[in-house]
């Protein structure tokens, strides 16, 4: 993006601040100089928050299409309309989600290799998280049969031959043959094993743990359930103090009170909330069509006419506020559940999920209930409520 002009941002609620006295953020070069009160001269632009909370911009680890489009479309003005569409629900960063198919061009894929670190006008793709295809097809959800298959050194090569640095994350199922050479190569390279789509057991699940896996994909979706004499992978999960856990916080994919339990259970700062959201995301209720099969959404829900889960036609800032709703939780908390949480699993903290000095000012103006009115990314106006 372009070098932005000084700004401040005046008259902010801080969101970790919560009752707190207005203050401005002054930013320049696209990065936070300083939080606190400020005058402005000839040389700023002002904006003024008039009292609304001011946040870190939110991360999505797991979203595979808005606005209509997708990834699977293979198109960069696909991209650009997601970054676009995302930003405007406080959306800064995204992981681009999607599937690889065998013996297939998978243009998809090159073209978010060659993109990723584009301009596309919104939220910045921070990479690929590569939903499979090592996982276990009695656990593959919406996924296509077409795109799951059997893990070997070369096809493992293929797939980093073909992400190149914007593979971030890939979704496994670790009981599988052959997936911890996987997940080794993973760990090796800089990448992030996430344990999913699996019907691993108590015990392997531990050892997938104990052998490098440090996150879980959709947490009780798509993996064995719990059961007292048939514990699986959710006891193994909620025992781990190192593990984190993406929560789809709809309280539909999870139920309210296992979304409160989960809070309760797991620290918060390895709750970190996701969409799983598709092309819905922004556009009204309806029947539309995914991977290649006519699905419908409504309540903020994606189904296949089956009634299989596909995902949420919900942005991530109506995923941040039903975790608020169902947990109680405070708003900090819940903000850092769809910011800092997910810049810490990829890395990012340093530069991302805090209004701090030095920081990088993706930033959101928002109302207490995550409405959104001004999206910052690099310190340049990505979006703006009329």
């Amino acid at each position: 993006m372009p070098t932005s002009r000084r700004l401040i941002l005046k008259n902010c609620q801080l969101y970790n601040q919560q009752p707190g006295p207005l203050t401005d953020i002054l930013i320049e070069n696209g990065q936070i100089i300083t939080v606190g009160t400020l005058n402005g001269d000839d040389s700023s632009e002002l904006i003024d928050a008039v009292g609304k909370i001011v946040a870190p911009g939110f991360i999505d680890i797991h979203i595979q299409g808005a606005g209509g489009c997708d990834i699977l479309d293979a198109s960069v003005d696909s991209l650009q309309t997601m970054s676009q569409t995302l930003a405007r629900f406080g959306v800064t960063g995204f992981l681009a989600t999607t599937v690889m198919n065998p013996d297939q061009d998978n243009k998809h894929l090159k073209i978010l290799a060659k993109h990723w670190k584009d301009d596309l006008g919104g939220a910045r793709i921070l990479g690929l998280h590569l939903e499979g295809p090592f996982i276990n097809p009695g656990k593959r959800g919406g996924i296509a049969r077409s795109a799951i298959y059997p893990p070997t050194k070369v096809r493992l090569k293929e797939i980093f031959d073909l992400t190149g640095n914007s593979l971030k994350m890939m979704t496994i199922a670790p009981e599988m043959e052959g997936n911890q050479l996987v997940i080794d190569q993973l760990i090796q390279h800089g990448r992030i094993p996430s344990f999913g789509h699996s019907k691993a057991n108590y015990q392997q699940a531990k050892e997938a743990f104990a052998n490098g896996i440090r996150h879980v994909t959709h947490i009780f979706n798509a993996m064995l359930p719990l059961h007292h004499r048939e514990p699986g992978p959710l006891l193994a999960i909620l025992e781990s103090n190192e593990v984190s856990v993406q929560i789809i916080s709809d309280g539909v994919h999870l139920h309210p009170g296992i979304v409160q339990y989960l809070y309760n259970t797991i620290d918060i700062d390895r709750c970190i909330c996701i969409t799983d959201g598709i092309q819905a995301i922004g556009l009204p209720e309806g029947k539309y069509r995914y991977n290649n099969r006519d699905y419908i959404s409504k309540d903020g829900v994606a189904r296949y006419e089956d009634g299989t889960l596909i995902g949420t036609a919900l942005a991530l800032n109506e995923i941040g506020a039903r975790f608020q709703k169902f947990t109680s939780c405070s708003l900090e908390e819940a903000v850092n559940s769809i910011s800092l949480n997910p810049a810490r699993l990829l890395g990012l903290d340093d530069c991302k999920g805090r209004l701090e000095t030095g920081r990088d000012a993706d930033l959101v103006v928002m109302d207490p209930d995550f409405s959104i009115d001004l999206t910052m990314v690099g310190g340049n106006v990505v979006y703006r409520k009329n």
